[in-house]
């Protein structure tokens, strides 16, 4: 059996995979982002269509790049089928994660309604962006879950 073979039936590896692709939209974001600032394309939104938020872009491009780094941690370990966090925190990662999500997308649906003039509901690829990273957060604790209940199973 070959590695691609390996990796469609082991589901450790199709989670890494999935939560790849994720990273891989948000090293995209923060590669745009950072395009529009140093060398701007008219096929980008402007600089400031990126930005949900009043934080300086030096911390969050540095928490960004953190991001990055540990989301491929988490790859790396996924990938491996390996631990990521301890069982106690399972619950309160998936609690964070889904809590996350739900703001995120309380703002998006907000900006479309109540606050259309207002900057931070309407950034749609901040909103946009939040949203996948909260779906690695709840991928983080599903994961973490499975691993759990699989040992529990031995």
């Amino acid at each position: 059996m070959n590695t691609t073979e390996k990796s469609h039936k082991n589901p450790d590896r199709r989670t890494a995979i999935v939560f790849g692709f994720l990273t891989l939209a948000f090293v995209l974001r923060v590669i745009g982002q950072a395009v529009q600032l140093w060398i701007p394309v008219g096929f980008l939104p402007p600089f400031d269509d990126w930005q949900g938020s009043s934080l300086p872009y030096p911390i969050l491009l540095g928490a960004q790049i953190l991001i990055i780094l540990i989301a491929g941690w988490v790859i790396r370990r996924m990938w491996l089928g390996t631990k990521l966090i301890p069982p106690r925190l399972i619950i309160p990662v998936l609690v964070l994660g889904m809590v996350y999500f739900g703001v995120m997308a309380m703002r998006m649906l907000m900006g479309l309604t109540l606050f259309t003039e207002s900057d931070w509901f309407t950034s749609w690829i901040s909103s946009t962006l939040h949203l996948v990273l909260a779906i690695q957060v709840v991928m983080i604790g599903v994961y973490q879950r499975r691993k759990s209940r699989a040992q529990e199973l031995r």
